[in-house]
């Protein structure tokens, strides 16, 4: 399965959160029972590593595929004004790694 690309506008210093309903490809929902998984955005798909900021990543339906990624406001307080690549990887219980989505996340910056 080829990652979906989705683009993700993030506000500054706001609480984000994002859901998404992951398909097998004949659009049936994917099951993600024993799945764990990783979400983390980064400057770009080069920067190394340690340069990682991870999502929290929260599985809300497994048998439906509905997955939801979060940054708490202090998080996104710390990101600074640009775009950032994101994906989010799933790991099946025989060690089977998925990259679901992918895309940018533009940073908004608030006022207040």
């Amino acid at each position: 399965m080829a990652a979906v690309p989705v683009n993700i506008l993030i506000d500054q210093g706001a609480n984000f959160d994002t859901s998404f309903y992951i398909t097998n490809q004949d659009g049936t929902p994917l099951n993600m029972a024993g799945d764990t998984g990783e979400a983390a955005l980064k400057k770009s798909f080069s920067a190394p590593d340690e340069d990682k900021i991870p999502f929290s990543l929260s599985f809300l339906d497994r048998t439906l595929g509905h997955i939801q990624i979060a940054l708490t406001s202090t998080e996104t307080n710390a990101l600074k004004k640009r775009r950032y690549v994101y994906d989010i990887l799933l790991n099946s219980p025989n060690d089977y790694k998925t990259r679901v989505i992918e895309g940018l996340a533009e940073i908004n910056p608030g006022v207040s």
